[in-house]
């Protein structure tokens, strides 16, 4: 699938086309917190989401992920708030943490899946990295 051609029209987007850095809106709270067993800290509701970004591909169609979050947790990375994604042209209207302690290998139920809104990918020159 050449997503440069579909560009901003792409809204759903079936992991075996998922590749490293791309992003992802609409992750229930509620599944996350039950794949990752701590995050995020509260669920405020049943319909609250965060984010999640692509880690790495893994052999078949599995992904490893990790949740983003607006605030910052102590993360290493974060996805820098201005940054145009690559294949869609959105733009992040604010800084994104990566969760990375938090990753989980991404199930491949249809009710977890279902609710992703691929956003874009991220530019590498857009993922801040603290020294350690």
């Amino acid at each position: 699938m050449d997503l440069e051609r579909i560009g901003p029209g792409i809204k759903r987007l079936p992991p075996c086309y998922w590749e490293p850095r791309m992003l992802f809106f609409g992750a229930s709270d509620t599944r996350v917190r039950e794949v990752t067993g701590e995050f995020p800290h509260t669920v405020v509701s049943r319909k609250s989401t965060h984010p999640l970004f692509v880690l790495k591909t893994l052999p078949g169609v599995a992904q490893r992920v990790c949740p983003c979050s607006s605030k910052d947790w102590g993360a290493r990375r974060s996805i820098r708030r201005g940054c145009v994604l690559q294949y869609t042209g959105v733009v992040t209207d604010r800084a994104s943490y990566l969760v990375e302690s938090c990753s989980f290998n991404l199930p491949l139920d249809p009710a977890f899946l279902g609710r992703l809104e691929f956003r874009g990918r991220v530019p590498e020159e857009c993922l801040d990295e603290r020294m350690a």
